[in-house]
Parts: structure tokens; sequence; C-alpha cells
């Protein structure tokens, strides 16, 4: 993606924003009708006031204190969160990937690798065991894996539209090329 620093990092933070409303849409319909688990924002912004004060670990979900402004805490870590992990994939990674379906792929497994975040770091520190299997009840693992599959594929459509986009401007008859 050659585009002018500038101008790639508002487009990561943009195609961040856009990918972790994509997983949070997907998130909702899938959790109403039962196939995974509903992301529980407020959980994490309980999470993220217990850091900011130091603490890092707990014996269960249930140790974490409420705080009244759980859910805004929660909205904006998660949002963080996706806006700057978007932002090495279309700095470092989208770059060195020439195709579209390569850099679909690329997308996805960059989704999924970044699961292991709560994977292997936020549930075991809440007590959930690694990979959310503290409870031999493979929910969360697949919740995960669900959500940042659809991050990934997000990010990727995000940057094929842009790459398709920039084309058609170069060269109008390449587009459909790519």
């Amino acid at each position: 993606m050659n585009m002018r620093p500038v101008g790639g990092m508002a487009m990561a933070v943009l195609f961040g924003m856009v990918a972790t409303l994509m997983m949070d849409g997907v998130n909702s319909v899938a959790s109403s009708v039962g196939l995974i688990g509903k992301l529980n924002l407020a959980f994490i912004g309980k999470l993220m006031n217990q850091w900011l004060q130091g603490q890092f670990w707990f014996l269960r979900p249930g140790d974490i204190p409420d705080v009244p402004e759980a859910l805004m805490m929660g909205y904006g870590a998660h949002y963080f969160a996706g806006i700057s992990l978007a932002i090495p994939f279309y700095c470092l990674i989208c770059p060195r990937i020439k195709s579209g379906g390569g850099l679909f792929v690329g997308a996805l497994t960059y989704g999924l690798a970044c699961s292991l975040i709560s994977l292997c770091f936020i549930y075991p520190s809440v007590g959930l065991g690694l990979w959310g299997m503290a409870g031999k009840n493979p929910a969360l693992l697949i919740a995960s894996l669900a959500n940042h599959a659809v991050y990934g594929v997000a990010l990727g459509g995000c940057a094929i539209a842009w790459r398709r986009r920039m084309l058609q401007k170069c060269m109008p008859d390449a587009a459909m090329l790519h």
C-alpha cells in the first residue's frame, strides 16, 4: 500500500474502527442466536480499571470489582485495541502481500493471531486458564477465534477495497485485474 505515512496511518485507524465495528456487529448477531457468547464490554472495562490501578491477576472473574464507568471504559479499551492492532497490519504486513487473495488470507491469519492476546494473557489473568479452558468448556476459545477471524476478514476487506480504489484512480481499466 504505497500511501503517504500520515494518510496510511489515518487509513489504518479508520480500518481498525471498521473492523472492530464489524466484529461487534457479527458478535451481536451470532450471540443473539446462541452461536457464541456475547462480548462483555463492561467486564473489559472493569478489568481495564484494575489494570490502571496496577492489579493484573485474579483468581476468578467475579473477583474484579464493579465500577460505574465500566461499560464506557470497556468500549474505549476495545476500540483502542482494535485500532492499535490495525496499525501494524496496515503499516508492516499489508505492503508485503501483493495479491488480493493473499492479502485476505494474511488478514484472516493476523486476526486469528490477535486472539492470542485474549487466549494467552487476558483469560489466564482473570482465572479462566490458558485458552479460557479452566472450566473445560471451549465456548470462550470458540468465541475469541470467531470474533478475531471476523476482525481479520474485515481488515483484509478494507485493505482490498482500498487497493482497488487506488488502482482505479491510477489506472481505471486495471482495477479489475487486482
